[in-house]
């Protein structure tokens, strides 16, 4: 048998082999990511509830940290943080709920809270500015809610309230 024709038999099996296995494995990284998220995701929403029945089964923001001053809002209460809007406007944190560029949310509507750090780099055009922004992501309940982002280039906030809001509604993981 001529040698290059077994060569050519063995890249050829290592060849559909590699096509075969590649896709098996990223099918399996992805699955394995998406069981960590949710693993997370399950651990703040039971941090969450735990708190919620400490409360009624109200959701109600947590705050022992300076005030912001400001009129309380009929329906959500007191007012506890605001983060100003570049360009006019802010988010405003209260007790039972936030408003939002004119978007009331009830904290209760609330899934998940979660704060992505970002990157000190802010790098050289807006893609990769707002890649490396961090970012406080505010996920709702139902199937057609909007997930309402807050990031630090468009609002002036500091890390430790993004955390100690996080925290404050109760979706901290356990480690933290």
């Amino acid at each position: 048998m001529n040698s290059a024709l077994i060569i050519g038999v063995v890249f050829g099996i290592l060849g559909i082999a590699l096509v075969v296995l590649l896709p098996i494995v990223a099918i399996v990284f992805i699955i394995a990511l998406f069981r960590g998220w949710n693993k997370q995701s399950g651990e703040r929403r039971a941090n969450a509830e735990a708190q919620r029945q400490r409360h009624g089964g109200q959701t109600v923001l947590e705050w022992s940290w300076p005030r912001a001053p400001g009129a309380p809002d009929a329906e959500f209460g007191d007012l506890l943080e605001e983060f100003p809007k570049k360009g006019g406007g802010s988010a405003r944190f209260y007790e039972r709920g936030c408003v939002l560029n004119g978007k009331r949310v009830p904290y209760n509507d609330l899934k998940d809270v979660y704060f992505d750090e970002g990157s000190s780099e802010r790098g050289a055009d807006l893609k990769e500015a707002i890649q490396n922004s961090a970012v406080l992501w505010l996920y709702r309940k139902g199937m057609f809610q909007r997930t309402l982002p807050i990031r630090d280039f468009v609002y002036g906030f500091d890390h430790a309230d993004c955390r100690h809001i996080r925290d404050g509604l109760g979706f901290r993981r356990d480690g933290d």
